[in-house]
């Protein structure tokens, strides 16, 4: 008895609609969030990117572009794992859902999904929940790091939910930078 093959997905962020990418390149399904979707279509993109949002159009009505929310937990998940990684604050709420949609679609026994995205926070959370990603036309993480959120003066290191706010002692911007492994 030979094992059935799963359906293959693609998992689209919105830096990747933006390239203005020809759906059509892709024998795969692609799905991606209804947040995706609105945020292209704010003000700002609508006549700069008017061939772009055509696209989307074509592709939905096609059926070869799905709009699918994931369900709250993986939003959960998704909070909880980028909080360890001191992603959270570098991620949207927009890239939180294309995460949490994957490792919605990941879990499924009968979906192969991959999320295609130049991003490289949402690189990252992917290598740490072992989520099939890749970028598009550029090169990608090679490794997943855990960040550490600190003041460049005190060296006082914060939670990761501080990550561009103000220090407490200095009033300096925090930053982020890889952990230190001892």
């Amino acid at each position: 008895m030979t094992a059935q093959k799963k359906d293959s997905i693609l998992i689209f962020d919105t830096n990747i609609f933006l390239t203005g990418v020809d759906f059509n390149i892709f024998k795969e399904t692609i799905y991606t969030t209804s947040e995706i979707i609105e945020e292209i279509e704010v003000d700002k993109y609508k006549e700069k990117n008017r061939n772009i949002l055509n696209k989307v159009q074509a592709a939905l009505e096609s059926k070869k572009l799905i709009i699918y929310n994931p369900k709250e937990r993986y939003l959960k998940k998704i909070f909880k794992k980028s909080k360890e990684t001191g992603d959270y604050k570098a991620l949207s709420f927009q890239d939180i859902g294309i995460l949490a949609l994957g490792l919605e679609l990941k879990d499924s026994k009968s979906l192969e999904s991959k999320i295609i995205t130049n991003d490289f926070s949402m690189q990252n959370l992917c290598k740490a929940l072992e989520i099939n990603f890749s970028p598009l036309y550029r090169e990608g993480i090679v490794k997943q790091i855990n960040f550490e959120i600190y003041c460049p003066f005190c060296k006082i290191i914060y939670k990761s939910e501080h990550f561009n706010e103000l220090c407490e002692i200095c009033g300096s911007k925090l930053k982020r930078r890889p952990k230190k492994i001892f």
